[in-house]
């Protein structure tokens, strides 16, 4: 595997993140630094005998009460019939549930059980203990820019 220097030069020379050898530098870091914080929650979901899928589906039910499965497999891009395979095992484990929504009976809003909210708490404190150890090596205008850019790959 190859390392790529990071660039902290400003001014003219910051332009250079756009070459590809910074982009490809940058990715590279990127994909490390997700096996990272992947790789605690992955030994964690398996006791579980859950994936990586249910554990994003866990996290966004939490992050944005009221979801619906709708919402979830655009944020998710997903298919309907992959999330429904997630869903209904999450179900089954009582880790998610659904309930109509009292002003739209259409919508099916999803929210953690007590056992959800549980296991959604345990691997989130692994994610924030990473990522948490990596902020305060750096100061605040680095994990904004760090947000940025992540916020700009997000947008569609």
């Amino acid at each position: 595997m190859t390392s790529y220097p990071l660039n902290e030069n400003s001014g003219a020379e910051s332009q250079l993140y756009l070459r590809e050898e910074s982009v490809r530098a940058s990715y590279e870091i990127f994909l490390l630094a997700w096996r990272r914080l992947s790789a605690d929650c992955d030994a964690y979901l398996t006791l579980h005998d859950i994936g990586a899928a249910h554990h994003r589906i866990l996290f966004l039910v939490k992050s944005y009460p009221g979801l619906t499965p709708g919402r979830l497999q655009s944020m998710l891009g997903i298919t309907k019939q992959s999330l429904n395979r997630a869903l209904t095992e999450l179900k089954s484990l009582k880790l998610i549930e659904q309930s109509q929504d009292k002003q739209d009976k259409r919508k099916r809003p999803l929210q953690l059980t007590p056992q959800g909210e549980e296991l959604e708490k345990e691997l989130f404190k692994l994610i924030k203990e990473n990522l948490s150890q990596a902020y305060k090596k750096l100061d605040g205008r680095a994990v904004e820019g760090f947000r940025r850019v992540l916020k700009e790959l997000s947008t569609p």
